[in-house]
C-alpha cells in the first residue's frame, strides 16, 4: 500500500493553534506537576474547555470533527510538551470514546460521547487484571445475568484516569467457557455505582501526572443500558479501540523524539568540548542523524495509519476484512516501532547531554522515564510483533 500524504491548510491552522495553547497552558505545569505526582486538574480542565478532549469525534456528537488525523497531531503537540497530558487524553480519546463511538447505541452516544467529548465528562478503559495482561483474553472479572440486569465481581489494575474518570469502560467475562471468542462483554461503568470503587493507585517510574489506579468490583449491578456493542463481543470492542490508541501512541512517541532531538541538537551547537562545539564531532552527528531519519519515517507511518482509519469511517461493519486487517497491521507496526525509535532516541539524546541528562528534573531526564512505559501499554511490543507475524502468516507481505 503506497504512503502519500498531506496535510491541509486546516490542518496546520490546528498545529499552530494547539502548539500555542500547550506552551501557555501545559508547558509552565509540567515540573511541578512531574515533582509533586499530582494529576494536573487545572490544565487537563483548560484542555477539555477547549475541545481537546473529543477532537476525532464528529461534531454532531459534540467534537470537533477533525478526524484520527487530527487527533494524532494533537498527540504529536502533546507529546513535545508532556507524556502525562497525552496519556490522559489517550486514556479518555482512545479507549474511551472510540468504543462508544464505533459500537454505542444512539442513547449510549447521547449520554455518554457527548459529554465526554465537549469535556463534560472524563472516561477510562479497563481490560488488565491481576491474572491477564498481555493474555487480554483471559479474563476473571465475572460479569453474570440476573433477570435482563447483570452482576459484575473483579478487580481490575493499572487504569489510566482510573482514580478521576466519570465513566470506565469494563471488560468483563459474561460468558467464561468460550473465552475472547464470544464470552467477553464491555460494560459502561459510572463512578458511585454501588459496589464500585478505587483502591490503590501505583507509584510509577514515570507519567507522575496520571493516575494508574486499581479498581474493585464488589457485585456491582447494572442494567442491559450499560452494555457496550453486543453481548460476548467485548474483545472486539476492545480490540478495534485499541487500534486506534496504538496509532496515537505512535504520534504522542513521535512528539517526544522530536522534542528530544531538537533539545540535543540545541545542546551539541552549545557545548565546547576540545575547542569546538560537540556538534562538529562526527561521533555526535551520527546520533542527530540516526534520530533525523527515524523521526522522518514514523511521521509517515503515523499519519498514513491515521488517514487509513480517517478513510475507513467509524462504522465496523462497513469496513471489509482486508482493510481490517490492514488497519490491525499498521496499528501494531506504528506502535511497536514508534515506542521503541522513542525509546532510542531520547536515551541517544540524554548521552548527547552527558552527566547534565541524567539530573533529576531536566527535561531529558523526565522524557526518559516517561517513554519507557510505551513498549509495555496498549499491548507490550511482543504482543505487536505476534500481531504482525500472524497477518504475514495468513496474508503474505
Amino acid at each position: 500500500m503506497a504512503i502519500d500524504f498531506e496535510f491541509t491548510a486546516d490542518q496546520e491552522a490546528f498545529r499552530a493553534a494547539v502548539r500555542e495553547f500547550l506552551q501557555r497552558e501545559v508547558a509552565p505545569v509540567v515540573a511541578e506537576m512531574d515533582e509533586r505526582e499530582e494529576f494536573p486538574a487545572a490544565s487537563v480542565r483548560r484542555m477539555q474547555q477547549e475541545g481537546y478532549f473529543g477532537v476525532p469525534i464528529p461534531e454532531e456528537y459534540g467534537g470537533l470533527g477533525l478526524g484520527k488525523v487530527g487527533y494524532c497531531i494533537l498527540l504529536e503537540e502533546l507529546g513535545k510538551v508532556d507524556a502525562s497530558h497525552g496519556t490522559i487524553v489517550g486514556a479518555h480519546t482512545s479507549l474511551g470514546t472510540t468504543p462508544l463511538l464505533y459500537f454505542g447505541t444512539e442513547d449510549q452516544k447521547r449520554r455518554y460521547l457527548v459529554p465526554a467529548a465537549k469535556g463534560e465528562r472524563l472516561l477510562a478503559f479497563s481490560l488488565t487484571e491481576p491474572g491477564s495482561g498481555s493474555d487480554s483474553g483471559a479474563v476473571h472479572t465475572l460479569a453474570e445475568r440476573s433477570g435482563d440486569r447483570w452482576i459484575l465481581t473483579g478487580t481490575k489494575l493499572y487504569v489510566s484516569n482510573g482514580r478521576e474518570a466519570d465513566t470506565v469502560v469494563v471488560l468483563a467475562a459474561s460468558d467464561p467457557t468460550r473465552g475472547p471468542s464470544g464470552g467477553v462483554t464491555a460494560f459502561l461503568l459510572d463512578k458511585g455505582l454501588r459496589g464500585f470503587s478505587v483502591g490503590r493507585c501505583e507509584r510509577k517510574m514515570g507519567l507522575h501526572g496520571t493516575s494508574t489506579a486499581e479498581l474493585l468490583l464488589d457485585h456491582v449491578e447494572v442494567g442491559p443500558e450499560q452494555v457496550l456493542g453486543p453481548v460476548g463481543l467485548g474483545f472486539v470492542v476492545a480490540m478495534t479501540a485499541l487500534d486506534v490508541g496504538r496509532v496515537s501512541l505512535g504520534a504522542a512517541s513521535l512528539g517526544g523524539m522530536e522534542a528530544a532531538a531538537a533539545g540535543a541538537l540545541a545542546f551539541a551547537q552549545q557545548r565546547v568540548q576540545f575547542g569546538a562545539p560537540i556538534a562538529q564531532h562526527q561521533a555526535i552527528q551520527f546520533k542527530l542523524a540516526d534520530m533525523a531519519m527515524r523521526i522522518q519515517a514514523l511521521r509517515y507511518l503515523v499519519y498514513h495509519a491515521a488517514d487509513h482509519q480517517d478513510r475507513l469511517g467509524t462504522d465496523p461493519a462497513r469496513w471489509g476484512r482486508e482493510a481490517r486487517h490492514d488497519k490491525t497491521r499498521e496499528a501494531a507496526t506504528v506502535k511497536c516501532l514508534a515506542s521503541e525509535w522513542a525509546s532510542d532516541v531520547i536515551d541517544q539524546a540524554l548521552q548527547i547531554h552527558g552527566g547534565l541528562g541524567y539530573i533529576r528534573g531536566t527535561p531529558i531526564e523526565r522524557a526518559y522515564r516517561d517513554a519507557r512505559i510505551s513498549e509495555i501499554f496498549e499491548g507490550t511490543n511482543e504482543i505487536q510483533r505476534l500481531v504482525v507475524a500472524r497477518d504475514l502468516l495468513e496474508r503474505g507481505f
